[in-house]
């Protein structure tokens, strides 16, 4: 090709330099002669038209089969940035908070600063055709078969304040689907908020078999969060992996409607406060009267994170005004009040140690075994015809281990007490034991089997006391289409 370029090149100039030329050489020429070269140059002619059709027709082809490497890969380039979002860089999601697994999916669903994803990759993202608002559709299908050995309550939950006291034991059997749950998750960019997070989820946990209930709804723009998640009280990134639904009897464990604001202090280090809905959780009562709670004004919350190499330790706080009537006839207002610190450690490999340590008076709508029981507050005795916040503490630790890449297991222990007044009845919860431990098998893809032992221990104010063991085992499969099946 490089000679047909300078063929071509010569025969140019040749041609704009042929008139002047062509004088000079054929002024002595004889006929014959000019008839000769006149013969070669139409040959020269025509040999080079040929070649120049021929080099146009190959390059046509080559067009036809691949278009150039720059366009290919300038157009992938903008087809994925225009399909999904751009990957962003964060440090107060840590490592270990990232890929710690849970059966719950929780810290998939909690509000985090600065709407950070767990992985800054954001997989499983789409753009909405037309739209500039990306989507990923979460969850998992999961079904629980339980056997109890005695009667333990609830039947689809493991709740040790439920146990029966004095029943006689009779086993029993059931199959749930109830802990399915569906989730969205909106993120919008917008230029004066930057990325505005919408999540809503359900589960089938409502009024009756399999109602659906609003586990979240919330939208937050610039840390400023609005609508129904996990209480600010609470740290769901300390949650144990359990497969049980309920989790740990003294877990922190409730999703409140607020508002909430969450400051970055340092690149690992966030503080953050929340005004959250109230709810006196009172409920002693005797034939003559009830204790009608209400809510003089919101609960109040602050929180401080800090993420670090090998985990996180988060420590809250927790300030609420718990009301009811009293049997005088009068109403009266205490004051309430929880501390707790929680986190997950890194210890060995893959293991992951979470942990969590509450205190408080007037906390117990918070905590998984004592919320709806009514004993927020309780009237002192009969001599003292006023409100007391019961003072309650609730410790619990979890250890997961990894047998193999696929294969973990997770022993959990709980405990919960709470102070008593004189004036509650005799079958007032006291305290309670939690105890589970569990083999989860990761089959493929986002498939995962196992089975869980259980034991719970309620006792009441008159020392009256019950337990269950349970047995269950589940299936669940994610709703992660980013994660390709092996």
């Amino acid at each position: 090709m490089n000679r047909c370029a300078v063929s071509l090149l010569l025969a140019g100039i040749a041609l704009f330099s042929a008139p002047a030329r062509a004088q000079q050489a054929t002024a002595n020429l004889s006929a014959d002669e000019v008839k000769r070269q006149l013969d070669e140059l139409r040959v020269q002619m025509a040999n080079q038209t040929r070649l120049i059709n021929a080099l146009q027709a190959r390059l046509e082809e080559i067009q036809k089969e691949k278009p150039p490497a720059t366009i290919t890969a300038t157009a992938a380039a903008a087809d994925q940035q225009s399909s999904t979002p751009p990957p962003v860089s964060t440090q107060q999601v840590g490592e270990t908070t990232t890929n710690y697994v849970t059966v719950a999916l929780d810290p998939e669903a909690a509000p985090r600063i600065d709407n950070a994803p767990l992985d800054p990759k954001y997989p499983g993202f789409f753009r909405i055709p037309g739209t500039q608002t990306f989507l990923k559709v979460g969850g998992y299908f999961k079904t629980d078969f339980i056997y109890d050995g005695k009667p333990a309550g609830d039947v689809e939950r493991f709740i040790p304040s439920s146990i029966p006291v004095g029943r006689p034991g009779v086993n029993n059997t059931t199959m749930s689907v109830r802990p399915t749950r569906m989730n969205l998750d909106f993120r919008v960019p917008v230029k004066a908020l930057g990325d505005v997070r919408f999540y809503v989820e359900a589960d089938l946990f409502g009024s009756n078999s399999t109602t659906p209930r609003l586990r979240h709804a919330y939208t937050q723009a610039k840390n400023f969060l609005i609508g129904q998640t996990f209480s600010n009280f609470q740290d769901p990134d300390a949650g144990p992996d359990g497969l049980d639904f309920q989790g740990p009897n003294s877990q922190v464990s409730i999703r409140n409607p607020q508002l909430r604001y969450t400051l970055a202090l340092a690149k690992k280090t966030s503080f953050a406060f929340s005004v959250e809905k109230a709810s006196s959780d009172v409920a002693f009562k005797t034939p003559e009267f009830s204790a009608l709670p209400n809510s003089p004004g919101p609960d109040g919350t602050v929180k401080f994170r800090q993420e670090y190499t090998g985990g996180h330790i988060q420590v809250a706080g927790l300030f609420r005004a718990v009301a009811a009537y009293l049997p005088n006839g009068n109403s009266d207002s205490v004051f309430g009040w929880g501390v707790m610190m929680a986190g997950a450690q890194k210890v060995v490999g893959k293991d992951t140690f979470t942990y969590q340590v509450a205190y408080g008076r007037g906390m117990e709508r918070y905590l998984n075994d004592t919320s709806g029981l009514g004993i927020d507050a309780a009237v002192v005795s009969t001599y003292q015809p006023y409100l007391r916040a019961l003072p309650v503490v609730a410790p619990y630790f979890g250890y997961q281990h990894y047998w193999v890449n696929k294969v973990r297991s997770n022993v959990i222990y709980g405990f919960a007490q709470v102070s008593n007044t004189a004036y509650q009845s005799a079958s007032a919860y006291h305290k309670s034991n939690y105890m589970s431990g569990n083999l989860i098998w990761n089959v493929f893809g986002t498939l995962n089997v196992g089975g869980e032992f259980l034991y719970g221990w309620v006792k009441y104010k008159d020392n009256s006391s019950a337990n269950a063991p349970r047995i269950m085992f589940s299936a669940k499969y994610d709703l992660n289409f980013a994660k390709k099946a092996d």
